[in-house]
């Protein structure tokens, strides 16, 4: 509210003075209030990976200080807190969970009004999402040859055994491979028994003698809904 006044010192031309000082008052528009424009995981977001860290962008410069695990949290569904750090840089804040998250898990991520803008001036409200977690990936539980296993016969199959039902169709030789040392590709075929979720490489030749092979399982195998193996597997 500010009030502007002129004083009875104010004279016309030829001397005469106001007959009173003349005042009046006006309010200025409210601070504009920053506002959360672009946040990561997206808001409903589903199959998100239990190692993300979860960001949101601001539409101004904020005040770094008010920018922390008490005014940026991570709840899973039912209200446990996620333990993390908190960042802000270049109008970004990042929370970054101390472990992965749980798979097949919501949760909730909030911006609270303690968060201000270099001028004081707060979020007008909270600011909450929610994201889901991607479900518990397929492994490799058991591999022959075995791992470092040596002596191994130049005719050998190598198998993969999964812990889920798979999707037949991403187990073939672009994601099931078998290198020699120095990184030639051996040529072969692949297949897959989904009753025991086994996947085989069968080598078009013998092998050569006195060499070490690399069997590599990559993610772009999944289980029968899609879900990828949470790294490549290699022996």
């Amino acid at each position: 509210l500010y009030t502007a006044t002129i004083t009875t010192g104010a004279q016309n031309s030829s001397g005469t003075a106001l007959a009173a000082s003349y005042s009046w008052t006006f309010t200025t528009a409210a601070a504009l209030a920053p506002t959360v424009t672009v946040v990561t995981p997206a808001s409903a977001a589903t199959g998100v990976a239990a190692s993300t860290t979860v960001t949101a962008a601001f539409s101004e410069a904020m005040n770094a200080s008010t920018i922390t695990s008490s005014t940026f949290t991570l709840t899973a569904a039912g209200g446990a807190a996620v333990t993390g750090t908190v960042n802000y840089s270049n109008f970004v804040a990042t929370f970054t969970p101390s472990a992965n998250l749980a798979y097949s898990t919501q949760y909730t991520a909030t911006v609270t009004t303690g968060v201000q803008n270099t001028a004081g001036t707060a979020l007008a409200a909270n600011y909450t999402w929610t994201f889901t977690t991607s479900p518990v990936p397929p492994k490799v539980t058991a591999v022959t040859p075995a791992s470092a296993a040596t002596g191994v016969a130049v005719s050998t199959t190598l198998t993969a055994t999964f812990s889920q039902s798979m999707n037949a169709s991403t187990i073939n030789s672009s994601n099931f491979t078998l290198t020699a040392t120095g990184g030639a590709s051996v040529t072969g075929t692949v297949t897959f028994v989904s009753s025991t979720s086994v996947a085989t490489f069968t080598p078009s030749a013998s092998l050569a003698f006195n060499t070490q092979y690399t069997a590599t399982i990559t993610t772009g195998v999944t289980n029968a809904a899609g879900t990828p193996l949470a790294a490549n597997y290699s022996w």
